[in-house]
């Protein structure tokens, strides 16, 4: 016989976590939460680390390509873009002895000639036996014969032979020896020198004008804008900041090519601009108030050299009373900007008779930057520095030097004249 059921039969409910399960389940979570959150902090911080290297070393190659560029492009002597003819109404005959040369062709006629270039001038052979009357002539070369301005349509001359309208006009244009200007010297027998300057001249822009150019290691002015050259008054400890200038070779009321006396009077408007800022470095120390004849700042690697380095001497300013450059140097030594020279002979055309002269060759330029970063890094909590280096070989002062190697120094031009004056560009 069946057993009377209870009045109520127990349930059995499935059983939660305890809450010592509940506190040891959030401790393991949330300790993973920490590895996880530290793990991507600290990749968060490497790739910020990262990007202020990759900014630094992004800044320092847009810098040098834009060198490059334009050290590659210094000297460069453009030829006519059109074709030249003797312009005027009636035959160009000698005159006494300057003569205003007419030119046609293009707008402006002249351009693309400028002080101390080459033109050929006529092809025609008139009269019975045919008498040929092209001559080769220098633009106000010499300015023993008088000095005039060059206009948009005519160039000052000395011609033998009389030219009629329409004759061709070629020039012979090699490149200027001189496109990097380099007016200090060492003296011994050093062949590199280290300054904080590096300056040019040519057709930079490929447009048939001749611009000018600097590249400076400076501090920043007291004002917006303006700048203090390196190692010089208050310019002495880094960080410094490798600054670019650029304008055009000329003064288009007179037709006279010069440098400008002030940058803000420019020609083209351009101003000084920054290229690479937080450069460390310090200034060399000169010898002493009586420095040796040759002052070594370093020996510099140089796979070019037999003995695979340079000896870098530093540079003089030849004025009143000559003066060592006290060149930036890196950590270790290096210059921040150095340079190899060649001298070769030459003629100076501006005398009567032609000089003997020298010319200086800059062959090889080499940039040393150590950057800092902008910004402290985020893994170290300091500034790191990151070492930039270009090699540049100026490629149109190589082929003067090869041109005057092979018996041509008399056809490479000097540096542009100032005719009202008669002596070459001013440097500032």
């Amino acid at each position: 016989m069946e057993k009377p059921s209870s009045s109520k039969q127990r349930v059995r409910l499935p059983a939660g976590f305890s809450l010592l399960e509940l506190m040891v389940s959030v401790a393991i979570i949330t300790l993973l939460m920490a590895i996880v959150f530290q793990f991507l902090s600290i990749n968060q911080q490497r790739y910020r680390s990262q990007q202020l290297l990759a900014e630094v070393t992004q800044g320092g190659r847009s810098a040098f390509e834009v060198m490059t560029q334009e050290l590659n492009q210094a000297g460069y002597n453009p030829p006519f873009r059109t074709n030249k003819t003797v312009g005027g109404s009636s035959a160009t005959s000698p005159g006494s002895p300057l003569v205003s040369l007419p030119i046609a062709g293009g707008s402006p006629a002249t351009k693309g000639i400028f002080y101390g270039t080459r033109l050929v001038i006529g092809n025609t052979c008139p009269g019975t036996p045919p008498a040929c009357n092209q001559e080769e002539v220098l633009v106000n070369a010499d300015t023993s014969y008088g000095t005039a301005a060059m206009t948009e349509t005519s160039v000052p001359v000395v011609i033998v032979n009389s030219h009629l309208p329409g004759e061709p006009v070629f020039t012979r244009n090699y490149p200027y020896p001189n496109g990097i200007i380099f007016d200090n010297r060492t003296a011994g027998t050093g062949l590199a020198a280290a300054d904080n300057k590096l300056r040019f001249f040519g057709d930079l822009m490929d447009s048939g004008d001749l611009y000018y150019g600097e590249y400076r290691l400076q501090c920043p002015g007291s004002t917006l804008g303006s700048y203090i050259d390196a190692c010089t008054g208050t310019c002495m400890q880094g960080p410094f900041v490798l600054t670019r200038f650029v304008t055009k070779l000329a003064n288009a009321s007179t037709g006279v090519f010069q440098i400008p006396a002030s940058k803000a009077a420019a020609l083209d408007g351009a101003t000084v601009s920054p290229l690479v800022a937080n450069i460390q470095g310090t200034c060399a120390t000169p010898p002493g108030t009586s420095p040796p004849e040759d002052w070594a700042v370093f020996t510099a690697p140089d796979e070019t050299s037999p003995t695979g380095s340079t000896t870098v001497h530093a540079a003089i300013n030849w004025g009143a009373t000559p003066t060592y450059v006290e060149p930036v140097l890196n950590a270790d030594g290096t210059p921040a900007i150095w340079f190899k020279m060649n001298t070769y002979g030459a003629l100076d055309t501006t005398t009567t008779p032609a000089t003997p002269y020298f010319q200086t060759f800059v062959l090889d330029v080499r940039v040393t930057l150590t950057v800092a970063q902008s910004q402290k890094d985020p893994e170290t909590g300091t500034y790191r520095v990151q070492r930039l280096q270009t090699h540049i070989v100026p490629k149109n002062i190589n082929n003067a030097l090869a041109i005057a190697q092979n018996g041509g120094s008399l056809y490479l031009p000097a540096m542009p004249l100032d005719p009202t004056t008669g002596n070459r560009l001013p440097l500032p």
